[in-house]
C-alpha cells in the first residue's frame, strides 16, 4: 500500500511538471501559429495581389491563383501548429495521456501527411490545370523534404492511434479495478 501511494505521488509530480512545461510552451506555439498565418497571408495572398494590382497585366491574376494554390501545404503545416497548441493546452490542464490528448497527437501527424500530399500531388496538378494543362494528365513533384514530412506524419499518426488504444484499454481496466476496490 505504501508503494502504491509512492507511485501515485510520483505520477502526480510528473503530471505537474508536464503541465508546467506545456504551459511554458503553449505561448510559443501560439506565436509560431500567428507568425505562420501572417506569413502565409502576406506571401501567398497579399503580395501576389498587390503585384497584380500594380502591373495591370491580366496574366498576373493567374499568378495570384497559382500562389494561393501553392499556399496549401503551408496552411496544412499551420494546422499542425494549431493542433500542437491544442495538445499543449490539454497537457497544461493535466490531461497527460487521455484519449483526447493522444487523438490530438495523431491529428498533428495527419496534418503533416496532408501537407506532404498537397505538396506532392495536389499543388502541381492544380497549378498545371489553372495554366490550361488539362490534357497533360496527372503529375507529381516528389522532393526529399516531402518524403520526410510524409514519413514523420505517418509515424506520428500511427503512434497517436496506438497510444490512444493503449490509454483507452488502461482507462477501462482502471475503472473496473476502482469498482472492485
Amino acid at each position: 500500500m505504501v508503494e502504491e501511494s509512492g507511485n501515485r505521488a510520483a505520477w502526480q509530480e510528473a503530471v505537474v511538471r508536464a503541465a508546467a512545461e506545456a504551459s511554458r510552451l503553449q505561448p510559443l506555439a501560439g506565436f509560431l501559429l500567428l507568425a505562420a498565418a501572417l506569413l502565409i497571408v502576406g506571401q501567398y495572398v497579399l503580395g501576389p495581389m498587390a503585384d497584380a494590382f500594380n502591373s495591370h497585366d491580366s496574366d498576373d491574376w493567374g499568378h495570384v491563383l497559382r500562389s494561393v494554390i501553392e499556399a496549401a501545404p503551408a496552411v496544412a503545416l499551420a494546422w499542425a501548429l494549431w493542433e500542437t497548441r491544442r495538445y499543449l493546452a490539454r497537457l497544461a490542464r493535466g490531461d497527460v495521456w487521455g484519449p483526447a490528448t493522444t487523438q490530438l497527437l495523431g491529428r498533428v501527424g495527419d496534418s503533416l501527411l496532408y501537407a506532404a500530399a498537397l505538396s506532392v500531388f495536389v499543388v502541381p496538378n492544380l497549378q498545371s490545370w489553372t495554366d490550361g494543362g488539362f490534357g497533360g494528365g496527372f503529375s507529381f513533384n516528389l522532393e526529399a523534404q516531402d518524403l520526410v514530412l510524409a514519413g514523420l506524419g505517418l509515424l506520428l499518426s500511427l503512434i497517436g492511434r496506438v497510444v490512444r488504444n493503449v490509454v483507452e484499454v488502461a482507462a477501462t481496466l482502471k475503472a473496473e479495478n476502482d469498482q472492485i476496490v
